[in-house]
């Protein structure tokens, strides 16, 4: 059995800790993730340092079935498949 918990900005994850059997296992989701996460928080008007450190929070921690390593892999495969589209919301031209 395993723990993990997902780093988030705003309701994208970002990156995740997987913990058991004394082992701690960290991935980062992928450059494609990061990329939109940025241009969400663009679009967003989220473009300073403050308001965009602002958004990132920890999930719970949730028990898994499985290894660090199994249940890391999985999940690393779950959330890019998840959120390989994200709806990036259009920016609003009007109040610039």
């Amino acid at each position: 059995m395993a723990r993990y918990r997902i780093f988030y900005w705003k309701h994208i994850p970002s990156s995740f800790t997987v913990e058991g059997d004394g082992r701690t296992v960290k991935k980062q989701l992928s450059q494609k993730i990061q990329n939109a996460i940025d241009a969400y928080a663009m679009a967003t008007g989220s473009t300073s340092t403050e308001d965009y450190s602002a958004q990132y929070k920890r999930g719970p921690w949730v028990e898994r079935e499985g290894t660090p390593e199994e249940v890391a892999e999985a999940l690393l495969s779950e959330l890019e498949t998840e959120f390989a589209k994200i709806e990036i919301p259009r920016r609003d031209s009007s109040s610039q």
